[in-house]
């Protein structure tokens, strides 16, 4: 099968996230993958040209060493205001002349303008258009005044799509209010890999960290949204450090939040709060069995409403209980799971980190009699091949359906 997919953020540099693990699997099953992607960093590009340079070659996976797909950077003009233009325009070149030369058997879009482009470029070509939609895409465009229009090119994808896969049945339901046929939506959950870490490992990562056998580790792994509630949380630890002297918070990602969480740990709360910054795939999950509780601490902003975020499974994956906030989608997929400590505000975590130090086992075995619930979830759940399997189907049915 010939896959192109097609988003708006960097397939590189971005955390991976659930389309790259199901992308990456059919890749090394012979599919062939292309994705078109943006670069985040065309500020940075070397020399002074106006434009950055197209990028075409095949990308290393994420998840699986042996993943290959084929990735395509369009050329983008450096100038605030024209990049995005640019790099519309340049899909268009892009996508066209995959279907002429590379012809795919389906389009995936997970973006919201090149996938509206993306479906009336494959409506004209007779190939079919699939849209994975794994957020409310355009709750996440800034700045917010250009939401309504995102909404409305969401929306005309939305309704022209020939399958809508979506993640969970919360975001079905905001798919059928954008306009998606409701007999077009499937729901494709995010899938588990029950796995564990070694205790030397645990070890080692803890030693790295400075985190000794009788503290408390929490742990948040992801992009720093400025909705992600990091800030709150590391604020109020810092209001009430003396009443946690055995707790530390570490933060493996980068994002918006960077300087302002680096200022509070200089200022107020020193090895307390530690930011790791982005790191490999291949190290996440020792800090994950490193630490105690993870963290899910969002504002609740329209972004967060609807989705499951795949750090969320990747903490349950590895036995550990989750600090979260009570956002809708997230309440509906694991309702009153034991290892999932709701949160109304991301102040509340500490809350939470209290009720642990005075359990009579202490804190850290509470929190790991907790995080049982939750790797128990992962494993009566469908496994990530299973997920790729049912993925492959998916796209497979709406090929055959395709008018000849």
């Amino acid at each position: 099968m010939r896959i192109l997919a097609l988003q708006e953020t960097d397939w590189v540099e971005r955390n991976p996230i659930m389309h790259h693990r199901m992308l990456e699997e059919l890749s090394r099953r012979g599919d062939h993958v292309t994705v078109i992607d943006y670069d985040l960093h065309w500020r940075s590009a070397a020399g002074s040209r106006i434009t950055t340079q197209r990028r075409a070659g095949t990308a290393t996976g994420k998840y699986y060493n042996d993943a290959r797909a084929m990735l395509i950077r369009p050329r983008v003009v450096r100038q605030p205001g024209l990049t995005r233009l640019s790099w519309l325009a340049a899909n268009w070149r892009e996508v066209s002349r995959e279907l002429s030369r590379n012809r795919p058997d389906v389009i995936v879009g997970y973006g919201i303008s090149n996938a509206l482009l993306g479906v009336r470029l494959a409506k004209q070509a007779g190939v079919p258009f699939v849209y994975h939609l794994l957020d409310a895409l355009h709750t996440l465009v800034e700045p917010a005044i250009l939401r309504p229009v995102a909404r409305q090119v969401e929306r005309m994808a939305l309704q022209q799509a020939d399958m809508v896969i979506v993640i969970n049945r919360h975001l079905q339901s905001y798919a059928e209010g954008m306009g998606a046929q409701p007999q077009r939506i499937r729901v494709l959950p995010q899938g588990y890999s029950p796995r564990s870490v070694a205790p030397g490992e645990q070890a080692r990562v803890r030693d790295l960290l400075d985190v000794d056998e009788a503290e408390l580790l929490l742990l948040f792994v992801g992009w720093l949204y400025e909705f992600s509630g990091l800030r709150e949380l590391a604020q109020e630890l810092a209001r009430r450090r003396e009443q946690f002297p055995n707790l530390k918070m570490v933060v493996v990602g980068s994002g918006e939040l960077d300087a302002g969480l680096a200022a509070l740990r200089d200022k107020s709360l020193g090895r307390q709060l530690q930011l790791m910054g982005q790191r490999p795939v291949s190290e996440v999950p020792g800090y994950i069995g490193a630490s105690d509780v993870c963290l899910l601490p969002a504002l609740r902003t329209p972004a967060m409403e609807h989705i499951v975020p795949s750090k969320v499974g990747e903490y349950m994956e590895l036995g550990k209980p989750v600090v979260a906030t009570r956002l809708p989608g997230m309440k509906a997929q694991f309702g009153d799971l034991p290892g999932m400590l709701w949160i109304d505000r991301p102040e509340e975590a500490l809350d939470h980190v209290a009720r642990l130090e005075r359990a009579p086992a202490g804190a850290r075995s509470a929190a790991a009699a907790l995080g049982k619930s939750c790797s128990s979830y992962a494993n009566a759940h469908g496994d990530w091949m299973e997920i790729t399997d049912i993925f492959r189907e998916l796209l497979s049915s709406t090929i055959r359906q395709a008018p000849a």
